[in-house]
């Protein structure tokens, strides 16, 4: 199978998957019951003056508002289009086009993560190949502890820790289901934002993948350090740098494969804690708060953007085993 063809097949994988999920969260949000609306609903019906009349006025004028006032079969077939065409609309909520926010809240998301992820897999690298090339010794057992230590310690929770530390910031989150509002977080004053919105998210979430990483490259780089071919490089008089690159390169084959699958689901989890921690205006926290406002431009908007990701995420897993080791048949991913 071409290059060409396998980008072709992911890209229609891609598309299947996307319709899938956008499908089964329009059924979810329209063929089910509206609880926001049912609230608002509720609250109508308290006053003294609104009869069944004035309640069922008040649900059609929100339906209409959202352009869910039809039947089920033709809402999908538009809803879908629009989304497939990027013709999302507007923000139930906000009122302002979904797709900037969408992309604006994608590319926030984006400026703590992408270095997170690459710090993680520089240090990873280095402390499991170090642990590997050292096992069974002092430094071995003594950096795995601390390691694994630091890595167990919940990131959301030395987040919190280090903002109440803070006599400079102070953040303050409301979720909407206690509070009834939208669900944006207030944020103080601070002299350092860039540490806070910026830094501690970014380490943060490399800790979280740090553990992973370090572990699956201790036992990887273990493996191929007790290789034959090893003992030849050493015999040849090779260097520790260079018995290092030959064993990061054997290595980085089978990790591939693990660590985009461990990163995407341990993004996917700490990206919410992380913005809601710091009142971070991302993804995360956009996603968040459209599901409990019901507002599905932008849930749907931000699911297609979790879907794609996963899609080239998986994508550039076989185009990186390809590239590492060309005896990789094509064909078989």
């Amino acid at each position: 199978m071409s290059l060409a063809r396998l980008i072709v097949e992911r890209l229609a994988l891609a598309l299947v998957t996307i319709w899938a999920v956008l499908s089964g969260i329009f059924l979810l949000f329209v063929g089910t019951e509206n609880w926001y609306l049912g609230t608002i609903l509720a609250r109508v019906a308290r006053s003294p003056t609104t009869d069944a009349e004035d309640v069922e006025a008040v649900k059609q004028e929100y339906l209409a508002e959202r352009g869910l006032d039809g039947e089920l079969h033709e809402l999908y077939v538009d809803w879908m289009a629009n989304m497939f065409t990027f013709q999302w609309g507007q923000s139930f909520d906000h009122g302002v086009d979904a797709l900037p926010m969408v992309l604006s809240g994608t590319a926030r998301t984006a400026a703590y993560v992408l270095p997170a992820i690459l710090l993680a897999v520089i240090v990873g690298l280095a402390v499991g190949l170090f642990t590997a090339m050292n096992d069974g010794s002092l430094s071995d057992s003594t950096t795995r502890t601390v390691t694994y230590a630091g890595m167990g310690i919940p990131n959301f929770w030395v987040g919190a820790v280090l903002l109440t530390l803070s006599a400079s910031a102070a953040v303050i989150y409301r979720p909407v289901f206690l509070t009834g509002m939208s669900g944006q977080p207030e944020i103080a004053v601070t002299e350092w934002p860039a540490l806070y919105s910026y830094v501690l998210p970014t380490l943060l979430v490399a800790t979280t993948l740090l553990a992973a990483v370090a572990s699956y490259a201790r036992a990887y780089s273990k493996q191929y350090y007790a290789d034959d071919i090893t003992k030849l490089v050493k015999a040849k008089g090779g260097g520790r740098v260079t018995i290092a690159k030959h064993v990061v390169r054997n290595a980085a084959i089978p990790l591939v494969s693990i660590l985009f699958t461990e990163t995407l689901a341990l993004i996917a989890l700490s990206v919410f804690v992380i913005e809601a921690v710091f009142a971070i205006d991302g993804i995360g926290s956009l996603f968040y708060n459209a599901i409990w406002t019901q507002d599905l431009p932008i849930v749907m908007g931000s699911a297609m953007v979790f879907v794609t990701l996963g899609v080239v995420g998986n994508l550039l897993q076989d185009l990186l085993n390809s590239l590492l080791d060309p005896r990789v048949d094509t064909a078989s991913l």
